[in-house]
């Protein structure tokens, strides 16, 4: 069998995704979050009293996860809810949480620019440029 499954972009994606998770899991444990959690709180913080509906379609995640997250960051005081007319509640960031994103954001931001290593600005562009072309082309096939 001639097929090599490292050759592939699931199998190199899958690396670099878990590589990835490891290091924001590092860097972000000193701050008791984890990378969904801090990924949320700082949508948040991007747009305060956006909805949950909201931050699912912005993270591109399931509903279910982010309805998880959201409710431990509400039960560890991270976040409240504050209705916004009818059924929606818009997502606002404790001051304990505001007073911690902008150092989760950096974080994050460093594990980012250490992934992409001695890369050029011009070739992280197109590598990220390229990977959203991959994946509107996945969502465009049917399942």
């Amino acid at each position: 069998m001639q097929f090599d499954q490292r050759q592939t972009i699931g199998f190199q994606a899958a690396q670099l995704s878990r590589l990835i998770a490891l290091r924001l899991r590092e860097a972000l444990a000193p701050l008791g979050l984890l990378p969904a959690q801090a990924a949320a709180l700082i949508e948040i913080a991007r747009q305060p009293g956006l909805t949950q509906k909201e931050l699912v379609e912005r993270l591109e995640v399931e509903q279910p996860g982010v309805a998880r997250t959201l409710n431990g960051l509400e039960a560890e005081g991270w976040i409240f809810r504050e209705a916004r007319g009818g059924r929606a509640q818009g997502l606002h960031l404790s001051d304990r949480a505001a007073a911690i994103v902008p150092e989760a954001a950096r974080l994050a931001a460093e594990i980012d620019r250490q992934a992409l290593g001695e890369l050029s600005r011009t070739e992280r562009t197109n590598l990220i440029d390229a990977l959203e072309e991959l994946i509107r082309g996945l969502k465009a096939l049917p399942s």
